[in-house]
């Protein structure tokens, strides 16, 4: 077994070499990533241009006009967790890499982002005419995977490239729109159980899918606690949070978590690891104690008119705030770039026992005591 090993070793290390030639990386930057690649799934938290560019104010902030605009002032959860483990931004989008040529198959061994906003878990929701549902992501990362395993192939690289996903980051942040049209329906309250159960049994076959193509490590984003949006806000007489729709994300949360925790534990998901990051306690946080995390407005768009800033799409002629980095939200629904920077530290390095992230943070995930040693070949 020895033996195989080591060949597996060079046949990865030849697969790596040549990943960083043709895309132009370092092997200096290589080393101080702390896993070979992330694979990013979900909706607007972690768009980076799967849906196409949006028109200014929106990226206002972002450093380089040839960057894809997020759905921020700035940079998102992706890119800030992507920092994390060591890489410039998140990876880049799916619709970006096309065509298809040698070179930018390539760039998918280094991670690529399929996460498309308005979409949701369901295949039914699209916020917009364009979004891309969580299965249609995870089928374009099948096509990923074969055109690299074609790759591979080519270069007697097959079993290197499967040690290369099994040690990747699969990130996901799925589920916020889900419960704004479930929310916008005439049956909300009577059509609970049944969009709930529907919901996790979906969000359940996403995750044993991408574990079939491979995926090992997951990194889950919870959703965020979407009755305190400037949106749900205004709807409410006293312009606190919608307490009916905090109360089923953080039911869903729950179930959540346990499916990971029974799915890793199952006796066929070999070397399977994740981490649930919470964004609910994490923005319950910010909006509960913003002076002590460094915010001043928590229930208002810093992008819109209106009343908390919801009353307008954050478009050309928008109001757009000036203190942007006291801001929580962006626009009617959407984190600042100070929300995503702040809380992307917190589910990746705060303690467990802060309740960010459980049953480890994604610290811990992806830390080289968690490396390839401990993942089945299976």
């Amino acid at each position: 077994m020895a033996g195989v090993r080591v060949a597996s070793d060079k046949a990865l290390m030849a697969l790596v070499v040549a990943v960083l030639v043709m895309c132009g990386g370092g092997l200096a930057a290589a080393a101080s990533n702390l896993v070979p690649a992330v694979y990013v799934f979900g909706d607007s938290t972690l768009d980076v241009g799967m849906n196409g560019p949006l028109p200014l104010p929106y990226g206002i902030d972002l450093p380089d006009e040839s960057l894809p605009t997020r759905v921020s002032n700035g940079f998102n959860l992706a890119d800030y967790i992507s920092r994390e483990l060591g890489f410039e931004n998140s990876p880049p989008a799916y619709e970006s890499l096309k065509p298809n040529t040698s070179h930018q198959i390539l760039r998918g061994f280094g991670g690529v982002s399929y996460a498309s906003g308005g979409s949701g878990i369901l295949n039914t929701t699209r916020i917009m005419n364009n979004s891309i549902s969580l299965a249609e992501q995870i089928d374009l990362f099948a096509a990923t995977k074969l055109q690299m395993t074609q790759y591979a192939r080519g270069k007697g690289s097959v079993a290197a490239l499967d040690e290369r996903l099994a040690e990747s980051l699969f990130l996901i942040s799925a589920g916020g729109n889900d419960f704004f049209r479930h929310i916008q329906s005439l049956c909300w309250r009577p059509c609970l159980p049944t969009f709930r159960a529907n919901l996790l049994s979906n969000f359940t076959n996403h995750v044993q899918t991408l574990y079939g193509l491979g995926a090992r490590r997951f990194g889950i984003v919870g959703v965020p606690p979407v009755g305190c949006v400037p949106l749900l806000r205004k709807i409410t007489l006293g312009g606190g949070c919608l307490d009916y729709a905090n109360n089923i994300v953080r039911e869903f949360n729950t179930l959540v978590a346990e499916m990971m925790a029974n799915f890793s534990t199952d006796p066929e998901p070999h070397g399977m690891m994740y981490s649930v990051g919470s964004a609910f306690n994490v923005l319950m946080n910010f909006t509960n104690d913003p002076v002590a995390n460094g915010f001043t407005v928590v229930n208002s768009a810093c992008c819109g008119d209106g009343r908390f800033g919801a009353g307008t799409f954050c478009v050309k002629n928008a109001t757009v705030c000036e203190n942007r980095a006291d801001h929580l939200y962006w626009d009617f629904a959407h984190s600042t770039q100070a929300t995503a920077e702040k809380g992307a530290a917190i589910i990746f390095a705060a303690p467990v026992e802060e309740g960010f992230a459980a049953p480890i943070n994604f610290q811990q995930l992806v830390s080289p005591s968690h490396g390839s040693g401990g993942f089945s070949s299976a």
